[in-house]
């Protein structure tokens, strides 16, 4: 291992050498063609180069700045060096989401605007509908993080240069929409030729757009609506549309991999609330009689730390290991190695859904059905890699008896749907580590879970801040109760 990681150090000097500014939001659309073509006439350019870019944005949308930023905010993660420890702790400012406004709306939104009108000409739905569950998935997310945000006006430059706001319960209505119209088209004849995220499946496709509508559904509360599309939602694990990598410094890598190894080694670590959550080691870890959850914790994390030469004390960091550059085994590669595909929606949050909405409809059997299939998948020890199986990897069924007062899951005594509903929300924090989705969670529910805000900090981010390019060229972006504690309007009241 020591021969790989001087192979690695040696690298990274010589590319900081020529490349000193070298920004992780930028490595999957580096060395693009700079050919004087019109991209942005959709004549000019088939629906499969169009199709291939958006979902590389999209990956970029999910799992680069603004999964790292709300990741510390909610406890995956901690931020150990430069701009990353006032981040951590809530110092920000609306340049510091300048990239992530950019990423949705100049690099997913405006793309999938160029698909549609291209794939309308030719009468493809399948494309169509692609580009609309993208859309979808994107402005519900925006909505989600910002609250207010341009929709009806948006994407129309030059003819509209300072779009106003909408409302965000009305852009998730219009995202509900968006994703209607994609099931619809996806039953129609077309081709879905550059679709590398799910290789051009229909059916996942139609399964990935019911499960975005229930997850906007379980945003808005709508826990009947969720219930319903998480039942037509995606199946198994299969159908996961997941981020695929490869071995490549700046074309294929992991972005997490690619940001905490190569271009800000030691700038985020994981001294943070998940990872102790997960340790049968420390106090009120979530490990019981039913629950090992030694594997998922060594997949996630590396105890100890020592990955990426951050100084000082250590718990944990994010486990980066890679075979191609540690010289590890394959089987042994970390969930933020170089090659690890990242999830963005999955069947396991899929049955979280059903499980949560389930529990807040007064519904525990079926709330309990739905964990305890989820926690059968977990026992196979597929969801992490196999190398970590044996170090420990238990996840029995649950009886509703678990959580009354005094039993495995209700030591404190609280009543017996709240301890359900309690498990759910910690199976869905750890299950979502390292995804926006953890976040979201925190917010839309008030902390139910308690997690620790920064040290000195009676609160927490409630939201993202408004890009401070789009403050200082749009007149119309909202200028009261937008602070960082201030609550999004869906998420404002109680749980």
């Amino acid at each position: 291992m020591k021969k790989a990681i001087n192979k690695r150090i040696i690298a990274i000097v010589f590319l900081l050498g020529f490349i000193p500014f070298l920004n992780s939001c930028t490595n999957l659309t580096a060395n693009l063609s700079t050919d004087p073509v019109n991209v942005t006439d959709p004549s000019v350019i088939a629906i499969s180069k169009y199709l291939t870019g958006v979902e590389v944005s999209l990956i970029g949308v999910y799992e680069a700045d603004m999964a790292r930023l709300s990741g510390m905010w909610s406890g995956y993660f901690s931020g150990d060096d430069r701009q990353y420890i006032g981040l951590a702790n809530y110092v920000t400012s609306g340049q510091d989401y300048d990239g992530e406004w950019s990423g949705i709306y100049n690099n997913v939104l405006e793309n999938t605007m160029l698909i549609k009108t291209n794939a309308r000409m030719q009468s493809n739905n399948v494309a169509l509908g692609i580009a609309q569950a993208i859309e979808g998935m994107s402005y519900g997310l925006a909505a989600d993080l910002w609250g207010d945000v341009p929709y009806k006006e948006a994407i129309h430059y030059p003819a509209i240069t300072t779009p106003k706001y909408d409302g965000q319960a009305s852009v998730y209505a219009a995202a509900q929409s968006l994703l209607d119209s994609a099931i619809a088209n996806l039953a129609l004849p077309g081709t879905s030729t550059g679709d590398f995220l799910l290789n051009g499946s229909v059916a996942g496709w139609t399964a990935v757009a019911h499960t975005v509508k229930a997850r906007l559904y379980l945003h808005t509360r709508d826990y009947a609506n969720a219930i319903t599309q998480a039942q037509l939602g995606i199946g198994s694990v299969a159908g996961n549309l997941m981020a695929t990598h490869g071995e490549s410094y700046l074309n294929t890598f992991n972005m997490y991999y690619s940001f905490m190894t190569y271009d800000r080694s030691g700038y985020m670590a994981a001294n943070s609330y998940a990872p102790a959550l997960l340790d049968n080691t420390k106090p009120n870890n979530r490990n019981n009689a039913n629950t090992d959850e030694t594997a998922r914790l060594n997949y996630y994390y590396y105890p100890g730390g020592g990955l990426n030469f951050i100084a000082g004390a250590v718990a944990y960091e994010p486990n980066v290991l890679c075979d191609f550059d540690w010289g590890n085994p394959t089987n042994q590669n970390g969930f933020f190695g170089g090659t690890t595909s990242f999830p963005i929606v999955t069947y396991q949050e899929n049955q979280l859904i059903l499980a949560e909405s389930y529990a807040k409809t007064a519904d525990p059997a079926n709330a309990l059905i739905s964990l305890n299939a989820l926690r059968a998948y977990y026992n196979t020890g597929a969801h992490v890699n196999s190398g970590y199986v044996a170090l420990g990897n238990k996840y029995l069924p649950y009886l509703y008896s678990d959580f009354a007062s005094g039993g495995m899951e209700n030591a404190d005594g609280i009543a017996q749907d709240q301890a359900l509903l309690r498990e759910i929300l910690e199976e869905r924090y750890v299950t979502f580590i390292g995804q926006i989705e953890g976040y979201n969670d925190m917010r839309r529910t008030g902390n139910f879970l308690k997690l620790p805000y920064a040290t000195g900090k009676t609160d927490f981010p409630r939201r993202f801040l408004y890009s401070q390019i789009e403050i200082n060229t749009n007149p119309n972006v909202p200028k009261t109760n937008v602070g960082l504690y201030d609550n999004v309007s869906s998420f404002s009241s109680a749980y």
